[in-house]
């Protein structure tokens, strides 16, 4: 029954019943007396007949009266019930005061008043596991969308809209006025998925799961300029009803982005490790079974392929340790001994391992230090290694004759190494890249001049470490300037 500002049909009839009774009371009553008058007036009755007339008539309309106040009483209360039935139906839960009777009614009102309680309890208890969930939903990094057998959009959180980019979260706590103007419509609330996703794996996905009914799983890339992949999984809602057809279908991507690129990196490392093992491994053997296949007696040579050996030797062993130290860092097993540093003597000591082979190549090395600089917390090693690989390569990459600066100033709370060179520069797009294990600008240049590719991601590791950070500013042409700083002792 649809209660609203008009009473209900049973209070109506109630009330009119109660109105007629009363008028065939009175009606009966008249008639009744004026039928005992006739009769008595016919007959010349003594004054003692119309006094019992009298009495019986007065007995009428004091019974009349009593009955009209009895019904009228009644006829009240239940407007009251009504009333109170109405307040229920409008969200109003407080209870109704009891009558003191034990009559049908009375116990009408408490039965009421048991409804009315226990539905706010049930009412109270639907509204917190809604604002749990809907709490729980908002808050997960993964996408959520409920979708309909019509593949309508029923609800979806933040996320999920986010995935998708359309901003707007459908039928969610945040959702926002449709273009309509209707208030707490989310925008995409009832539109069909396919006007909200460009994905036709992700369609496909919640097609199958809908028309299968059983739960679908795939991986969907999305977007175009930054590419996200994502887990998507497509669980059918089965019907109440037997043997009926899912009612629609929960929708939750999970993003794996991060995991891929991981899973890339590892094949990429291990496909790099077998590849820079592979070139001096081979320079190695085969210059080995040369000298035992007779070289050993070519005494112009034989010195030669030695030398060749023993260089590719120390490149393995340059390699090998390097990736040691790269396992080590990584895996979060790296000490650093923290002691002061004077940043003037980490350079001083830098640049003296580095002017062998700067002079080798005709190179000129610039200290440019301020004064007073204050000392550094660090692990001088490790700080060492990182200054001397950033002058290693700057030797390496300057052509001969070439000149080299390293400076170091206070910004702020911390001290900035720099090393510049006049060198060939580094490609802009290759500059966020130099830092990945195994990466290089020139890979046929890095080999010739003996590299690994590893000392410049140590280095990242080492300044981060030192909660520091590592940074490159270079052209074509022009020359590069790496940078790289630690926080001052404290």
């Amino acid at each position: 029954m649809k209660w609203g500002p008009r009473k209900s049909a049973w209070t109506v009839g109630a009330v009119r019943a109660n109105r007629i009774w009363q008028w065939v009371l009175a009606l009966t009553g008249l008639a009744l007396g004026a039928w005992l008058a006739v009769e008595l007036a016919g007959r010349n009755a003594p004054a003692g007949e119309f006094i019992g007339l009298f009495l019986i008539l007065f007995a009428l309309f004091v019974s009349a009266g009593f009955s009209l106040f009895f019904t009228r009483y009644s006829s009240l209360r239940i407007q009251r019930l009504e009333k109170f039935s109405r307040r229920v139906a409008g969200g109003d839960f407080r209870p109704l005061t009891p009558d003191n009777s034990n009559d049908e009614l009375a116990l009408l009102t408490r039965a009421m008043n048991e409804t009315a309680l226990r539905l706010a309890q049930t009412i109270r208890s639907l509204t917190e596991e809604h604002g749990r969930t809907a709490a729980i939903l908002e808050s997960m990094a993964e996408g959520v969308a409920v979708v309909g057998a019509d593949e309508r959009v029923v609800y979806s959180n933040a996320a999920f809209a986010q995935i998708l980019g359309s901003g707007t979260n459908v039928g969610g706590v945040n959702a926002v006025t449709s273009g309509e103007g209707i208030p707490g419509r989310a925008a995409g609330q009832g539109r069909r998925l396919v006007e909200l996703v460009r994905q036709t794996e992700l369609l496909g996905v919640v097609k199958k799961a809908l028309s299968s009914e059983q739960r679908v799983e795939s991986e969907v890339n999305v977007g175009t300029v930054r590419l996200q992949t994502f887990a998507v999984t497509a669980a059918p809602v089965p019907a109440t009803e037997p043997g009926a057809t899912a009612i629609g279908a929960v929708l939750v991507l999970h993003d794996i982005s991060e995991l891929r690129r991981l899973e890339r990196v590892r094949q990429d490392f291990v496909a790099n490790v077998s590849h820079e093992f592979k070139t001096p491994l081979t320079a190695i053997r085969g210059f080995a079974e040369t000298l035992l296949s007779g070289a050993l007696e070519d005494v112009d040579h034989r010195k030669r392929f030695v030398e060749i050996i023993q260089e590719h030797a120390e490149r393995l062993t340059r390699l090998t340790d390097d990736l040691l130290k790269l396992s080590t860092i990584e895996a979060g097993k790296m000490e650093l001994e923290l002691l002061t540093v004077n940043p003037a003597d980490l350079v001083k000591m830098c640049v003296d391992t580095a002017s062998f082979a700067a002079k080798k190549k005709q190179q000129a090395i610039k200290v440019d230090c301020a004064r007073n600089l204050p000392a550094v917390r660090g692990d001088s090693g490790r700080l060492r290694d990182v200054l001397q690989n950033l002058l290693d390569n700057a030797v390496q990459y300057t052509p001969a004759g070439g000149q080299i600066i390293v400076s170091a100033v206070r910004d702020d709370g911390e001290i900035v190494f720099t090393v510049s060179d006049n060198g060939i520069g580094i490609p802009h797009a290759e500059q966020e890249r130099i830092f990945e294990r195994f990466y290089r600008v020139d890979e046929g240049r890095s080999r010739e001049v003996g590299g690994t590719g590893l000392g410049l991601s140590i280095a990242r590791h080492i300044a981060e470490a030192h909660g520091g950070r590592i940074w490159v500013e270079s052209a074509i042409g022009q020359g590069s300037r790496f940078h790289f700083s630690v926080p001052i002792a404290g």
